[in-house]
């Protein structure tokens, strides 16, 4: 099976460069291309780790979401306001605020914003904090930062898609 991460597309998010230095002001329209060329490859499911939309939520789904040729499933991330039935209407497979599977003889944990080690998963693959480290985010966030979670942060992958496999054996930045 061949499956694919991204997280924190912002899509219409104009001010995101206030929050990171890594993305240009027209970020959404690049990362929507990348999406987008994913139909060119045999990808099976695609898994949005969060913050898919800033605004235009039907139109930003209906140009980048719908057109996908593979399985969908969504995270919700903080920004992701929109009830799941909603999220399902407008081309999402799957919608849960995390879940837990085997791949690749891991057990992970994806999340949007990492979770605590209790010993039952191997890897939390998160997004959320994009290029920017655990100290300028919630305490509480700080408090949890543990050897077992791995960010998914796409301004490290030129706002492209990455393949569960090869992030798994990626070195985090």
């Amino acid at each position: 099976m061949k499956i694919y991460l991204t997280t924190d597309t912002h899509f219409n998010h104009a001010k995101l460069t206030e929050f990171t230095s890594r993305r240009p002001e027209n970020h959404w329209l690049i990362t929507g291309k990348h999406l987008l060329d994913l139909n060119k490859t045999k990808v099976d499911v695609l898994i949005h780790l969060g913050d898919v939309a800033i605004g235009k939520d039907k139109e930003m789904h209906e140009t980048y979401i719908k057109p996908l040729k593979m399985k969908k499933w969504l995270i919700k991330g903080n920004h992701d306001h929109k009830s799941d039935f909603w999220y399902l209407t407008h081309g999402w497979d799957m919608v849960c605020d995390q879940f837990t599977a085997t791949f690749f003889g891991k057990k992970i944990y994806f999340s949007h914003i990492p979770v605590a080690w209790d010993g039952y998963y191997d890897v939390n693959i998160h997004g959320h904090f994009h290029d920017s480290d655990y100290r300028r985010h919630e305490p509480e966030l700080m408090a949890i930062k543990n050897g077992y979670q791995k960010l998914l942060a796409i301004e490290y992958t030129d706002l492209k898609p990455i393949s569960l496999e090869n992030f798994l054996t990626k070195e985090e930045k």
